[in-house]
C-alpha cells in the first residue's frame, strides 16, 4: 500500500471523527425558542378619582371589593364606564360612558374606568358587552314601529321577530321600537336619557347594524 493512500485514509478518518464530535456536541443546531405571547392590552384606571358630571346619571350596581369586581358588574349589565367606592366597597355605572371625556377629577377613595381594555375614561368609554349605546336614540327617523319588551335582551329578541337588524329600548316607558324608515344606517345616534339602542347582532354597533 502506498504512503499516499495511507495518509489520505488518516486524513479522511480525522475529518469523519471531527464531524461526529461537532454534531454530538450540538454544533450548528438552533435552540428552539418558545413563542412570544402578544402583549396584553391593559385596563386603564383613573385612581383616586371620579367624574365632575354624570350627564345621564348613574346606576348603583351593589357591593364590590375591588376595581375588578365593579368592572365586571358594569360589563355584565352592558354599561361602558364604572366606578368603585373603596371605603364603602360598592360600585356604580355611569350611564353615558361616552360623556366622560375631560370630566375626571380627583376624589380620594374612589376609582373610575372603562370596562374595556385599552379604553381611557379620560377620552370616553365606548364599548359595552353587547355593543349597545346607552342614553341614545336614532336621530333622523321618519317612521318607526313599537315593540313589546322591557330589557335589552327582550328588545333584541322582539326586534329580530320583526325582521329588524336593530332595536331601541325606552327604559322609563318599558317598551321598545324599531325604525321602519329610513334605513338605520342613515340615522345618527343622539343623546336622550332613559333610552338605549343596539343591533340585533351583538357584535355590531349602531347605526352600522
Amino acid at each position: 500500500m502506498s504512503r499516499g493512500i495511507i495518509i489520505g485514509g488518516i486524513v479522511l478518518l480525522i475529518v469523519i471523527i471531527g464531524v461526529v464530535i461537532y454534531f454530538t456536541m450540538g454544533g450548528d443546531r438552533t435552540t428552539p425558542t418558545s413563542p412570544v405571547a402578544p402583549p396584553t392590552v391593559p385596563y386603564i384606571i383613573a385612581d383616586e378619582s371620579h367624574l365632575s358630571e354624570y350627564k345621564a346619571g348613574t346606576v348603583e350596581l351593589g357591593a364590590g371589593n375591588s376595581v375588578e369586581d365593579c368592572r365586571k358588574l358594569a360589563y355584565d349589565a352592558d354599561y361602558a364606564a364604572f366606578g368603585f367606592r373603596k371605603a364603602a366597597k360598592n360600585c356604580w355605572a355611569n350611564i353615558d360612558g361616552e360623556a366622560t371625556a375631560g370630566k375626571v377629577v380627583p376624589l380620594i377613595d374612589h376609582a373610575v374606568g372603562c370596562v374595556t381594555r385599552g379604553e381611557d375614561i379620560n377620552n370616553g368609554c365606548k364599548t359595552t358587552k353587547t355593543n349597545v349605546i346607552r342614553a341614545r336614540h336614532y336621530n333622523g327617523v321618519t317612521s318607526f314601529e313599537d315593540i313589546a319588551c322591557n330589557s335589552i335582551d327582550s328588545c333584541r329578541t322582539a326586534a329580530k321577530a320583526k325582521g329588524a337588524n336593530h332595536f331601541g329600548w325606552r327604559e322609563a316607558g318599558g317598551n321598545g321600537w324599531v325604525v321602519t324608515a329610513p334605513a338605520i344606517s342613515s340615522t345618527t345616534p343622539e343623546f336622550l336619557v332613559n333610552h338605549t339602542i343596539g343591533c340585533t347582532d351583538p357584535t355590531k354597533r349602531p347605526p352600522n347594524c
